[in-house]
């Protein structure tokens, strides 16, 4: 059971001093959503995107298969798909380029899945979103003329990127509550497979409202509501 605890949680920052630590984390998300695109563009793309992902993770100390933790739905989605790209009624024989096709698919689904890993496992979710507010202050300086002191205005005109980055947030918040609910579910001996997530997912999803209801009365308390 202490090996669990001290396990790597899916999504969850590692501090550290390397050099992708560093980055900054607007830099770090438009990377992801490059590699993500370049990922699903070409065959030549995803193998780009898999030596990327394979230099930056080792750049970062951490290995390759950590990052994948936590996307055992998307491994059974991804056997799914290959399956139903496969497999043929109309004749007994497999075919081939359904079945490169469904790899190609399963293997751009896990690239993209592990680079937003990275992002969250080198960024917290407070420079994301004083990233996220920095852009947006500046695109509406350029676009509609407000005022160069950011004093008053980042309160009433940053509300895309404290809502985006909220939304971010809530994706480690997930992972950390389903290990949380899964350790608890394991001390009660829930046994493995398809039982346990259906206990799981409905407790989960709870979780995960309570925690969006919490934020959102605490957004209200400091003022951010729609009226403001």
């Amino acid at each position: 059971m202490a090996g669990r605890l001290n396990s790597f949680t899916p999504f969850s920052y590692r501090a550290g001093k390397t050099v992708l630590h560093r980055l900054p984390a607007g830099l770090k998300l438009l990377s992801v959503i490059a590699v993500s695109a370049a990922a699903f563009s070409t065959i030549y793309g995803l193998a780009i995107s898999i030596a990327v992902l394979l230099i930056v993770s080792s750049a970062a100390r951490i290995a390759p298969w950590v990052l994948l933790k936590g996307s055992r739905p998307l491994v059974v989605l991804a056997c799914l798909i290959i399956i139903l790209k496969t497999v043929r009624l109309e004749t007994p024989m497999a075919d081939i380029h359904g079945l490169i096709e469904g790899l190609g698919v399963s293997l751009r689904i896990l690239v993209t899945f592990t680079a937003a890993a990275l992002l969250f496992t080198v960024t917290t979710i407070r420079e994301l979103r004083l990233s996220l507010a920095s852009l947006e202050l500046t695109l509406k300086r350029l676009f509609f003329r407000l005022p160069a002191h950011p004093g008053s205005a980042a309160p009433s005109t940053a509300y895309f990127s404290l809502g985006l980055s909220l939304m971010l947030g809530f994706i480690p918040r997930f992972f950390e509550l389903w290990e949380i609910s899964s350790l608890a579910c394991e001390a009660r001996s829930c046994r493995r497979g398809l039982r346990r997530m259906f206990i799981l997912v409905p407790l989960v999803t709870e979780r995960m409202m309570e925690a969006a209801a919490e934020t959102a009365q605490a957004l209200v308390a400091r003022g951010l509501n729609s009226s403001g």
